[in-house]
């Protein structure tokens, strides 16, 4: 545990000194993004779990709440491009491939903010990032079958994504799916911190001769 836990606050090494930084950028979008998200649920006053969707805060009548929503998934969104771009470029195998969905997935729920409920086009960007980042996550978690802890917490999430995506309405898988994601992106956070070997390498696609 103390081995986990000063490899988390100081990282790996030198072996990886950019990976660690998008991971920090990778836990600071998990912690944002629910914060903001309470903050205007409970500041629109009428959005309730399981009855509303996450949208309706972004055009809640109340504007400071519409603003935390919307602005929730637009700052969001940007970390996560940036966590996807730094994974594509450190990342092996599926890591890489993975990685491209999980930035078009995080591409998606920056236009979530930008296009709000009211819009056509809310639907579309909305449904790519719930199809993008589950499919993402699923490419990304292959390469986990080496390090156990990791697929152990890939395996959890992805079934209760799936399990309440088929059981349940909208209005309550969507915030569970919102949940899973955004623990997982914590732990992927967390991964490329460690700078684990089996997933990442220390010389980046860039540099490679």
């Amino acid at each position: 545990m103390e081995t986990l836990l000063t490899a988390v606050l100081y990282g790996k090494g030198m072996e990886f000194p950019e990976l660690k930084y998008f991971g920090y950028a990778a836990i600071a979008a998990s912690i944002i993004f629910p914060i903001m998200w309470i903050v205007s649920a409970t500041t629109d006053g009428s959005w309730t779990f399981g009855v509303n969707s996450l949208s309706d805060m972004g055009i809640s009548d109340n504007a400071f709440s519409a603003f935390m929503f919307n602005s929730g998934c637009m700052i969001t969104g940007f970390f996560g491009m940036t966590v996807g771009l730094a994974a594509f470029v450190y990342g092996k195998k599926t890591v890489r491939y993975g990685s491209l969905l999980y930035m078009f997935s995080m591409l998606s729920l920056f236009f979530v903010g930008v296009f709000t409920l009211h819009t056509d086009m809310h639907y579309v960007v909305a449904t790519l990032f719930f199809m993008v980042c589950g499919i993402s996550i699923i490419v990304i978690s292959v390469s986990d079958y080496k390090v156990s802890w990791y697929l152990y917490t890939d395996i959890i999430l992805v079934a209760i994504m799936a399990i309440t995506m088929m059981t349940l309405k909208f209005e309550v898988w969507e915030p569970i799916y919102t949940i899973c994601s955004i623990v997982w992106t914590f732990t992927f956070g967390i991964k490329m911190i460690i700078g684990d070997e089996r997933l990442f390498t220390d010389v980046p696609q860039t540099r490679r001769g």
